[in-house]
């Protein structure tokens, strides 16, 4: 089935064409139905998260595809959890939703009517990320006991990194597509193909792609793996990384259970201070632009905002001092490190005055503008055992929450319509 290339112009709900979708069903998961309402809602969510307008025919049948292989995995998500009686309150999808808003930089308001735009229903983005909890619950309550890590591992680690001080470490992030079924396999890579396509021309969607299309567990987080040894790392995915600067994107990954694309975020030495480790204290100011706006007009704000920050020299009353400017937003950003923010950015930071402010960034409906309040200069510590003993648990639980899942897959009876 081939949903139309204007799927997005979804009708206000309650309409008829609204009601016969949801009544219209198009896959059964263990007596569980998907909609043909569902199904619309996670497209135009892919659609969303992607942030590309115009699809081929190949690419909405892909998409259609994904977000019912999405669906499914939720309804084995869910199902999963309710053996284990596991309830994820509202209160707790509403945190995670506005933990998904802040990535954007935008707020939980925003956000829903940025969906409400687009055609989606709130509670349909809820649904997906109340199965993304549940599933953290069966993972961490579940599977989390099946790893063991001894302390003989991780002090070999500790020593090995005291041995490879200077050497590289490496910061990726990662979309996992599985592969459940081997005669699917070309159709996986075409999938990777596709989100690789999307994610060049706006690579800093990665976090928002890695929600929606990756199923690996590092989803929930945008896929951010964290700093990890060359040892640590997966052979082919150490290799892929080994030829990446930050910022940029690795071509599809083949293994034996998938696909992988990552995104080097930085890269460092181990043991050794490096100039992006310093700690910042950061507050941004908002210059919104209407949609109608000409060029001309877009170019004129920026000069003029550009001008006016840099009469900024401090941080006290911001919020003042943005009001007086014409900025429609202001907030703290609080303590980050400059190597977790985007590669852009960095740059600026570390040449930054403290107390002043960088040019604007341009994004899609206005102008930020940052403003360093504090830097910390970086320090080299020793990462601790329970880091270590952290970091290698993520990696194992991950391994068998891929391989669940699967199972899962393999023993429910799918009926698609």
């Amino acid at each position: 089935m081939l949903l139309s290339s204007n799927a997005s112009a979804q009708q206000d709900p309650g309409t008829p064409q609204q009601l016969s979708d949801v009544q219209q069903i198009v896959a059964v998961v263990n007596d569980s139905p998907i909609s043909l309402y569902d199904l619309k809602q996670r497209v135009m969510l892919f659609m969303i998260s992607s942030g590309q307008r115009q699809y081929s025919q190949q690419e909405q049948q892909y998409m259609q595809q994904q977000a019912l292989q999405s669906l499914v995995d939720d309804k084995l998500k869910i199902q999963e959890a309710d053996k284990y009686k596991t309830v994820i309150s509202q209160q707790e999808q509403e945190q995670s939703f506005a933990s998904y808003a802040q990535q954007m930089r935008v707020t939980s308001q925003q956000l829903e009517q940025q969906l409400n735009q687009a055609g989606i229903n709130k509670a349909s983005m809820l649904k997906q990320i109340e199965a993304s909890l549940a599933w953290e619950q069966v993972v961490g309550g579940l599977l989390m006991p099946q790893v063991s890590i001894s302390d003989e591992e991780i002090y070999a680690i500790l020593d090995r990194m005291q041995h490879n001080k200077g050497q590289l470490e490496y910061h990726p992030r990662e979309i996992f597509l599985l592969v459940s079924e081997n005669e699917r396999r070309d159709e996986i890579r075409a999938a990777a193909d596709s989100i690789l396509e999307q994610l060049k021309s706006k690579p800093n969607a990665f976090p928002m792609m890695a929600r929606q299309f990756s199923q690996a567990t590092t989803s929930a987080v945008g896929g951010d793996l964290g700093w990890l040894m060359k040892s640590e790392l997966n052979k082919e995915i150490a290799s892929a990384l080994e030829k990446l600067e930050p910022g940029e994107l690795s071509k599809p990954i083949e293994t034996e259970d998938g696909f992988y694309i990552v995104q080097l975020v930085e890269k460092r030495q181990i043991l050794t201070a490096t100039p992006t480790d310093a700690k910042v204290d950061l507050q941004h100011m908002f210059f919104k632009f209407s949609d109608k706006a000409e060029a001309e007009e877009i170019t004129a704000l920026e000069a003029t905002i550009t001008a006016a920050a840099a009469k900024i020299n401090s941080c006290e009353d911001l919020a003042a001092q943005g009001k007086a400017i014409g900025a429609s937003e202001t907030g703290e950003l609080g303590d980050l490190a400059i190597s977790d923010l985007p590669t852009h950015l960095q740059q600026p930071l570390l040449d930054l005055e403290i107390g002043k402010a960088t040019p604007p960034v341009k994004e899609e409906t206005g102008f930020r503008v940052f403003v360093l309040c504090n830097r910390e200069e970086p320090q080299i510590r020793m990462p601790d055992y329970d880091s270590i003993e952290g970091s290698l648990s993520q990696q194992r639980v991950g391994l068998i929450a891929r391989r669940h899942l699967r199972d899962l897959r393999r023993d429910a009876i799918i009926d698609y319509k």
